[in-house]
């Protein structure tokens, strides 16, 4: 990507258009007002630092974060650099993107659904007004200060994500939020609530969009769950488990899981269990998981190891995995009428 194309535009100087292929991404009617559609790889990313410090006055200290995760049966590095921000005139911050930046970047995501989508410059964004996207995180209960969702935007902005796979031949390395619909970050600070921005979103999302490859999922329930972990394991059943049964278990590894997680791994195994157990608490306690087996454990010696779990899922959240099936079915193939090809092929 050149850095022309990388640069942010003000609003009335970019291209904007649609795609049949955007419409398949939206869901406009009423009973999916509680849904959203999940990312194939962007969203399976330990991205987000949920570290209680994520801000740094001292640039020596903007070094990348990296961490691996198993998505389907690849290996992927990632690589996560902080943004370079002014918070005070004079006063430049690295901070790097953390719960905060997940739920404002979720709920853009669902204006996007909802009927925002757009082709920016050739890229997947999103078209709001910051009235918009605060009435949103408000309506579930995440109350941001303007200047907040003002500093998570250029956070995303400033921040770079790079994904490496694991034969280190293919290298994707983007902000969050490619561009955004203002001509300086000046202009975001002074901009009101009302006024009309777009924000393009990382390519990743353009390539799940324009391949298929994005899966609707209970947006509601997840924007309610406050535990980060919790949040995350959510998103990776709805988007990965296709095949979700009451008679079938889902059984991830406690070590592999928690390393290609946000939260990462931790010194003190007892840590990671209850952390684990808390978070799987946490989804019985929203209606996602009905109940969990922790008793398969490898040992070496006395040494706890490694944990299967088997967690087994509510009825209501095999309805909504089947809902996504057919959800996914339908897109397909209405992609292969659009693109002229015989659907049964």
């Amino acid at each position: 990507m050149s850095k022309k194309e990388n640069e942010d535009k003000d609003i009335q100087a970019i291209s904007v258009s649609t795609t049949p292929q955007l419409d398949l991404f939206s869901l406009l009617d009423d009973r999916d007002k509680d849904f959203s559609n999940s990312i194939d790889i962007y969203d399976a990313l330990p991205k987000y630092s949920l570290e209680r410090r994520r801000r740094f006055t001292d640039i020596s200290k903007a070094v990348a974060k990296e961490r691996e995760c198993r998505v389907g049966s690849r290996t992927i590095k990632v690589k996560v650099k902080p943004a370079l921000i002014e918070t005070k005139p004079g006063k430049p911050e690295l901070v790097y993107p953390g719960e905060r930046e997940e739920i404002i970047e979720d709920a853009l995501r669902k204006l996007a659904v909802n009927g925002g989508t757009v082709m920016i410059d050739g890229k997947v964004g999103v078209l709001f007004t910051f009235y918009q996207l605060r009435q949103e995180l408000k309506r579930n209960n995440h109350e941001f200060k303007l200047s907040e969702i003002k500093e998570a935007i250029l956070v995303c902005r400033g921040a770079q994500l790079e994904t490496i796979s694991e034969d280190e031949e293919t290298v994707i390395s983007s902000s969050f939020f490619p561009m955004v619909g203002l001509t300086t970050r000046k202009d975001l600070k002074l901009r009101d609530g009302d006024t009309r921005c777009y924000v393009q979103f990382n390519p990743l999302v353009t390539d799940s969009i324009q391949n298929q490859t994005f899966r609707l999922y209970d947006y509601k329930t997840s924007m309610a769950i406050k535990s980060p972990l919790a949040r995350y394991i959510h998103k990776r059943m709805s988007h990965h488990w296709s095949q979700a049964s009451s008679k079938h278990p889902y059984t991830p590894r406690l070590v592999s899981f928690l390393k290609g997680s946000p939260r990462g791994w931790s010194d003190r195994m007892a840590t990671n269990v209850r952390a684990m157990k808390m978070a799987l608490e946490t989804l019985q306690e929203h209606n996602v998981v009905h109940s969990f087996d922790d008793s398969e454990r490898i040992k070496d010696g006395k040494k706890l190891k490694d944990i299967v779990y088997k967690i087994y899922p509510t009825d209501d959240f095999v309805k909504i995995i089947k809902k996504a099936n057919y959800k996914s079915s339908i897109n397909q193939t209405k992609k292969a009428i659009i693109s002229g090809k015989n659907p049964d092929e």
